[in-house]
């Protein structure tokens, strides 16, 4: 009992940034009514459309006892522990457990709050364990870290805060390895955040050894000649520490490295060296309050720095305290040159980025920069003792100025109100330095004070940078309803299929929702699945996102085993609404076909086109079966509204063609001659569409990801489309217009029936079935090549192909078989040893650290 209060009185400052931290979120929150103090959740940008569905795959995932290997529930099926890895490993996921699921939303902002919390504990305990300072300072400095300008901006990117948590810690980690020749420390925090984060991981790695070298300098006090003669085992233990560290966390990196191969993040080009902000923007932009930057599109895009004016101004005096080691001084000036340039060089911030230049986002490694301002910034206001009162005047006057500069100059993230709070905020913090000066006896009561102030100040700048007004109920709403439904639907269904939603909520539906599905967002989507699905007229970026819009085509949905559909039913002979929940319907598709069917040999020389999704679902069709002629025009009787300036698109009346406008309502009106009752189907697109409207329907488009769209069964007559531009500019248009021919579609589907995949039994990493082949033929699969994936033909494991470049295929003879297909990622077996050997290795470090003394340990030069 004496050891445990021993333990908390030396560690009450932690315990105290642990509440303090927690006070200032709930007000925060309380401020922008989120839950549990409103009805607002935190889910904006990506974590609206990718983390908050894929942490709900996970918790359903972990629940329901499936596989943390491969999922169908998004895009057509994605190894789930990609996802896992990229979004989902934080430790503090395990909080999610904790809360019902219709309490999930709220939950993710507890678990934000959470990583602030411990961001502001792991920071205070770095600080007091480095400078060797049990102060209340520690906390002061701790919240400004947690709190900059960093999770001002990336809130939302919640895997990335784990960064902010372990950097301290890995920092601490490095300490006891130079110090104590102690590297457990090290090994683990950096073992946790690796797995935590690999991307954000890989950038604390660099940051290891820039602290490392740095460090090991000022302990040999920059003695460069004798540093590597003196300290061969430091540098060895480091080398080994860090290798362990990856170790331990193989059996998840190396198949996440075979994996990346794959997805587009991977890709990039080299850039050219320039700058990318001049240099009194960047000074600026380490005031509190700035404008936050999260796109590269945003006004003044720059680093999110501001470390909290304490620290600024703290920073000066360091340079102008004598009584501070000019070794200490020589270290964070040359760190402040060195992000300088890494942020600003196009290639040292590509190198910083894992070589990729970032989709948006910038600057996702300031926290590291951050986290050097406040270390420097708490080392010298614990050493302010030694500074006159007219050095900390100065100090504080150029932080003035450079306020009064950015105001003056229409520094375009501040404005006057911002400038005067900082002006009053300065003056306070000036007060109180001077009196902590005067009656050093109450300086204690005094940094209480300005904890107070600091927690104003953070609060204010986050506050003023947010506007959250994502309603919880209004993204919980449909969710029991369309739950309901794929609940009754899995009762009376067993087999694998996939279902997809015509009114989508987010781009992972399937994850939110539990089914399987077509529609996904996520940095781990195969980049070559994007590329084909959007070459067939499914939305998409051709990068890392495809989703199901609408209606598809029949064919479309027969390809892919689409079963189900939920949403608004169109009329179309294809469905029937076979349930109901509230208004929400579950529509049955009839012709369905399975998750792999026997094709002709042909189906190899397929190759989709850009922009011509009639004709590559056409081409599936005859390269696939032989059966030509799938799609019949639907032509165009008259264009009103503009000129078009192709003679050829009038003659095929499809297609992509240039215009000019005769009007300035900036809308140019189609007329279609439907010659029968039937279903049409439209593709339309360009640079200057935005949408396009039938029947008082309205149809929207987000930049070029046109979509085919089925507007229902059209009676003889015409039919008129109405295209609306962004503006009066000639342009060009891909308009198409098709229905199906009946009679092949039916051969086709008849083919395809006979020569399906009859699944006896799966699951998320087995498929197992028998298939009468009536020929040699191609077996296509609607599932994402991926090396992971193996087959088996009567046992024997056969060769895959790439269909497309983008899907499963194998060679099967004539006849009847049994057909296996068994995932396990490329690289896991290799990393499990690599993991096991490391465990290993780290358990006899620990043994040797608990057991040698070691003896001479060198003085704390940090000591304030």
């Amino acid at each position: 009992m004496k050891w445990l209060l021993n333990k908390i009185k030396n560690n009450k400052y932690i315990f105290l940034s642990f509440i303090i931290s927690i006070i200032t979120m709930c007000i925060l929150y309380a401020l922008q009514k989120i839950a549990p103090f409103g009805e607002n959740s935190m889910l904006d940008v990506d974590f609206y459309h990718q983390y908050g569905p894929l942490l709900n795959e996970l918790t359903d995932r972990v629940i329901d006892g499936k596989s943390l290997l491969y999922s169908y529930n998004t895009g057509l099926g994605i190894p789930f522990y990609r996802n896992f890895l990229n979004y989902l490993s934080s430790p503090f996921n395990i909080f999610l457990f904790l809360f019902r699921k219709e309490n999930i939303v709220m939950a993710f902002s507890i678990v934000i709050a959470l990583k602030v919390v411990f961001a502001t504990c792991t920071m205070t305990f770095y600080l007091k364990k480095t400078f060797n300072n049990n102060s209340i300072l520690a906390c002061v400095f701790g919240l400004l870290y947690a709190l900059s300008g960093y999770f001002c901006a990336y809130y939302w990117n919640i895997m990335w805060l784990d960064g902010m948590v372990f950097l301290p810690l890995v920092a601490f980690g490095i300490n006891r390895l130079v110090d104590d020749k102690k590297a457990f420390y090290y090994i683990i925090s950096l073992a946790l955040m690796l797995f935590a984060n690999y991307f954000i991981g890989y950038m604390i790695c660099i940051f290891s050894v820039m602290y490392f070298v740095a460090y090991l300098l000022y302990r040999s006090n920059f003695d460069v000649k004798s540093i590597y003669k003196n300290n061969k085992k430091t540098i060895f233990m480091y080398i080994i520490s860090s290798i362990l560290s990856a170790g331990l966390v193989a059996f998840a990196l190396i198949p996440l490295y075979y994996s990346l191969a794959s997805i587009s993040a991977t890709h990039g080009v080299f850039p050219s060296n320039s700058f990318q902000f001049s240099i009194h923007n960047y000074v600026f932009n380490h005031l509190s309050g700035v404008n936050r930057t999260v796109f590269a599109s945003d006004e003044l895009p720059l680093p999110n720095v501001y470390p909290g004016l304490l620290t600024l101004a703290s920073l000066i005096m360091l340079f102008i305290n004598k009584k501070i080691n000019y070794k200490f001084k020589f270290i964070v000036l040359t760190s402040i040159i060195i992000f300088f340039l890494l942020f600003n060089v196009n290639s040292l911030d590509y190198i910083m980025h894992a070589f990729h230049v970032p989709n948006d986002l910038p600057w996702r490694y300031s926290f590291l920069y951050v986290f050097i301002l406040v270390t420097a910034g708490y080392y010298s206001f614990c050493n302010i003792k030694y500074l006159s009162v007219i050095k900390i005047s100065v100090s504080f006057g150029i932080i003035i100025i450079l306020t009064l500069l950015a105001s003056k100059l229409s520094f375009a993230n501040f404005d006057d109100k911002r400038a005067i709070m900082t002006l009053i905020l300065l003056l306070i913090y000036y007060c109180l330095i001077l009196l902590t000066k005067y009656y050093n006896k109450m300086s204690n009561k005094i940094y209480i004070v300005m904890l107070l102030v600091v927690m104003f100040e953070v609060i204010y700048s986050i506050n003023i940078n947010w506007n959250i007004d994502h309603n919880i109920k209004q993204f919980m709403s449909d969710k029991k309803y369309y739950r309901y439904l794929i609940n009754y639907i899995n009762k009376k269904d067993n087999d694998l299929y996939r279902i997809e939603k015509t009114d989508y909520l987010t781009l992972n539906d399937g994850a939110w929702y539990n089914y399987n599905g077509v529609s996904t967002f996520t940095s781990m989507a195969y980049e070559n699945v994007a590329k084909s699905q959007r070459k067939l007229g499914i939305s998409g970026n051709d990068i890392n996102s495809y989703y199901y819009h609408h209606y598809q085509t029949p064919i479309y949905n027969t390809m892919f085993n689409i079963k189900y559909l939920m949403g608004n039913y169109i009329q179309n002979d294809y469905y029937k609404v076979i349930k109901q929940a509230d208004s929400h319907n579950l529509i049955y598709y009839n012709k369905p076909s399975s998750i792999a069917y026997a094709t002709d040999n042909n189906i190899k020389k397929w190759n989709t086109i850009s922009y011509k999704p009639f004709l590559n679902q056409s081409n599936f069709v005859t390269l696939s079966t032989g059966i030509n002629d799938i799609y019949d025009k639907v032509q165009v009787k008259e264009v009103i509204g503009g000129k078009i300036l192709n003679n050829s698109f009038i003659k095929n009346s499809n297609g992509e063609f240039n215009y000019s406008l005769d009007t300035n309502d900036n809308k140019i009106k189609f007329i279609l001659n439907n010659l029968h009752t039937q279903n049409i189907y439209l593709y339309i697109g360009g640079d200057n569409v935005k949408s396009f409207e039938v029947d008082d329907e309205y149809y929207s488009l987000t930049s070029d990801e046109y979509y085919i769209l089925d507007i229902g069964k059209k009676s003889v007559g015409d039919v008129t489309v109405n295209v609306n531009l962004e503006n009066s500019n000639d342009g060009y248009i891909y308009f198409y217009a098709y229905s199906i021919n009946e009679d092949n579609f039916n051969k086709f589907y008849k083919q395809i029936e006979k020569e399906k995949l009859k699944i006896n039994k799966y699951n998320d990493i087995l498929i197992e079935g028998n298939l009468v082949a009536l020929t040699d033929k191609m077996v296509f699969t609607s599932i994402a090549y991926d090396e992971g994936w193996n087959v088996y033909v009567d046992n024997n494991k056969v060769r895959t192909y790439k269909i497309d470049n983008a899907y499963l295929g194998f060679d099967i003879k004539k006849g009847k078989h049994k057909i296996e297909l068994k995932y396990y990622p490329k690289g896991m077996a290799l990393g499990l040893i690599i993991s096991c050997i490391s465990f290993i290795f780290t358990i006899v470090i620990i043994l040797l650290e608990n057991n040698v003394i070691i003896k001479n340990a060198k003085k704390d030069e940090f000591n304030v």
